[in-house]
């Protein structure tokens, strides 16, 4: 794109949202550059932004500027309409504070509050993204202990039955920051050497099923970025200074790089709700109004049931009721009240069991990468994600 007399900063996003544009078309995608919304985190040649259609966020590659014309090549990330069918209802998750792992990190900067801020940050961002997520965001971590020694199957187990009986929430988040070091960075000229200091900055993030009492996800991120402050300088974390700075950004992009996967993952579970208590002959869930629930939407019964080849108490079972259709009759904004539909819809039910919608589907994502360059469109190369990739 000619820059002319154009500001570089305001030239460089439209390219960018132009090429983004060019290479969704190339893998399908009808997104127009007016559709792109970019959040400014123009860190490491990264970018994440948001679109009306499925395009999810990007890299850019390779920049330059050429006698006054500014080329960018970006990478994209691309998610299938039909890939997933969403539920209309919300899926309830909770966000328990994040641990750090190593504090002592932490006093440069003085960001020892940092742990607090990525929390509140994630649980924002997750509900941004996605207006089908009920958010609760917890002021307790998931667990004191080190979790970097890894989880007994049984805490876990005991962890999730609280959070099920205490919330009733059908997904928790939790996770660690591992890494806060800063280390120096020499790069060498011709005639000088410069020396800049530079921080990591390691999340890992794990997805507590908490009706299936199981972790069905877990991922690390990993960044790294200038660190533009003295090293025995306090930083204000709720300054602006900071999170425009170098490293700020890109704890914001790996948050938000973390929220597209969380978000991925959510969308394509079945949904449960749970009994909270009885009324005569009725059902009261713990999904209302606020959640997309309709008066006459229908659900069925399923019981959470302990694995008979499993002694410990750490492996849950869910078994759809036979003939168990319940109606929603009443509704508020957050309960529903459910009738029977068939004859085992409400006799059988007992509090803390759970319902599902009925004629709800699973279906898995599939995505693709495309990469736009100024000099040529290569066609589509499928990138699958892998289902866990452990760091």
């Amino acid at each position: 794109m000619l820059i002319g007399d154009a500001p570089v900063d305001q030239i460089r996003q439209q390219t960018i949202k132009n090429a983004i544009a060019d290479a969704s078309f190339q893998a399908g995608a009808m997104v127009s550059s007016e559709d792109i919304l970019l959040n400014g985190l123009l860190v490491n040649s990264k970018v994440m932004y948001q679109s009306q259609g499925m395009v999810r966020r990007a890299q850019v590659l390779q920049e330059s500027i050429d006698d006054g014309i500014l080329s960018v090549r970006v990478k994209v990330d691309i998610s299938p309409t039909e890939s997933c069918k969403a539920s209309a209802y919300a899926r309830s998750i909770m966000i328990t504070q994040f641990q750090m792992l190593k504090p002592k990190q932490a006093a440069i900067g003085g960001v020892f509050e940092l742990n607090k801020h990525v929390t509140k940050r994630i649980e924002q961002q997750l509900a941004g993204y996605n207006q089908q997520v009920d958010v609760l965001l917890m002021d307790q971590s998931f667990t004191e202990q080190n979790i970097l020694n890894g989880l007994k199957r049984d805490d876990i187990a005991e962890k999730a039955e609280y959070l099920r009986r205490k919330f009733g929430y059908q997904f928790a988040v939790f996770g660690t920051i591992r890494d806060l070091s800063a280390f120096k960075r020499i790069t060498k000229n011709r005639f000088s050497e410069e020396t800049t200091t530079r921080r990591n900055f390691t999340l890992r993030i794990y997805v507590l099923d908490i009706y299936h009492k199981a972790i069905v996800w877990e991922e690390s991120y990993h960044s790294e970025a200038d660190w533009d402050f003295a090293l025995h300088h306090e930083i204000d974390m709720n300054s602006s200074i900071f999170w425009g700075s170098d490293y700020g950004r890109a704890i914001l992009n790996t948050i938000s790089s973390a929220v597209v996967d969380i978000n991925d993952l959510i969308t394509c579970q079945p949904i449960y709700a749970q009994v909270v208590r009885r009324i005569a002959d009725r059902l009261v869930i713990n999904l209302g109004r606020r959640h997309g629930v309709k008066m006459g939407d229908k659900f069925f019964l399923l019981k959470a049931l302990q694995d008979p080849n499993n002694l410990s108490n750490s492996h849950v079972v869910i078994s759809p009721v036979a003939n168990s259709s319940v109606q929603v009759v009443a509704l508020d904004n957050d309960s529903a009240q459910l009738a029977s539909v068939q004859i085992n819809g409400s006799v059988s039910a007992q509090l803390l069991d759970l319902v599902s919608p009925i004629q709800t589907q699973k279906i898995g994502i599939s995505q693709g990468i495309s990469t736009y360059d100024t000099s040529s469109i290569p066609s589509l190369q499928p990138a699958p994600k892998p289902a866990n990739n452990s760091h």
